[in-house]
């Protein structure tokens, strides 16, 4: 599947794995994928998350609070987890997860549906976006995005012949 990614989609998988290594998480998810296509301002797909308010720092936050409130809700204290990250420290290498994987075998589903011939940053959007459950749709709704209207911009964007 990589050698269908277009030449920004394969940085945007890069940079996704340099924000898993930067938060010492041993895999790399789809959130992962969400960050790098937010720091790609001037893709598509990173100006279809600005419209929505999502830069790269406000999803950041985002996906802090969203963490800090799953872990207050089975009773653990997100400082806690903070802590152990700073003592244990960088693990390596992070392995694909099972959210990125799925986002990225979306985005070919969404690049064949459109007829293109590679797969470009709003293909990898849709396919992270087309998760029903999870991090990353727990993180938009905490960020009042609406999921729905995302999508619609971007499939509208895919069909734009100038884009």
């Amino acid at each position: 599947m990589r050698e269908r990614l277009d030449a920004n989609s394969r940085e945007v998988l890069v940079d996704a794995r340099a924000e898993a290594r930067a938060h010492d998480d041993a895999t790399l998810e789809a959130e992962h994928l969400l960050l790098a296509l937010a720091r790609h301002s001037r893709s598509d797909a990173g100006t279809l998350l600005a419209d929505v308010g999502l830069d790269h720092d406000r999803l950041r936050q985002a996906l802090d609070a969203q963490s800090a409130a799953t872990l207050a809700s089975v009773g653990i204290p997100a400082a806690l987890i903070d802590r152990q990250r700073s003592t244990f420290g960088p693990r390596g290498e992070p392995r694909w997860g099972a959210s990125a994987r799925r986002a990225l075998e979306r985005s070919l589903r969404v690049a064949r549906r459109h007829r293109a011939r590679t797969i470009r940053p709003t293909h990898l959007l849709l396919g992270v976006l087309g998760a029903s459950e999870g991090t990353v749709p727990r993180t938009l709704a905490t960020a009042g995005v609406d999921i729905d209207a995302l999508v619609g911009s971007a499939e509208t964007s895919l069909a734009d012949p100038r884009g």
